[in-house]
């Protein structure tokens, strides 16, 4: 069973996802805060992690945990998910390292259409 890590401070963004998830199979975990995810990656291995980042819950901290995934695992896709066009600029950099971004509002089975995507890219690079 593939794991996913969801990281927002939304709750319904995560039960929405979780919804989806479990029908397709997925065991998710939550985080209600980038820097949670960032603690839970350094505690066990996920197949793909989604961050939902809000400029004002702390730019600097969310691109911080962003950048700390990246270097604990290079080959781990990560999606972005951003609510504005200010985040979207001030977040450029770790947008351009994400497997995929989405600007809210999304539908969440186009971030589980990606999250199948980057398993499948994940495991055919392994093979």
């Amino acid at each position: 069973m593939k794991k996913i890590l969801v990281g927002s401070h939304e709750q319904s963004f995560r039960s929405d996802l979780r919804t989806l998830l479990d029908l397709d199979g997925f065991h998710m975990q939550e985080a209600s805060r980038p820097i949670k995810a960032l603690k839970k990656v350094l505690e066990e291995k996920f197949d793909v992690v989604v961050l939902h980042l809000q400029l004002h819950l702390d730019n600097m901290i969310s691109t911080l945990a962003f950048s700390a995934i990246r270097m604990i695992d290079r080959e781990l896709p990560v999606i972005v998910v951003t609510d504005n066009a200010e985040t979207l600029s001030s977040m450029a950099s770790v947008i351009h390292e994400a497997f995929k971004h989405f600007q809210t509002p999304v539908n969440p089975k186009e971030i589980v259409g990606a999250i199948k995507e980057a398993v499948n890219v994940k495991f055919d690079s392994q093979s």
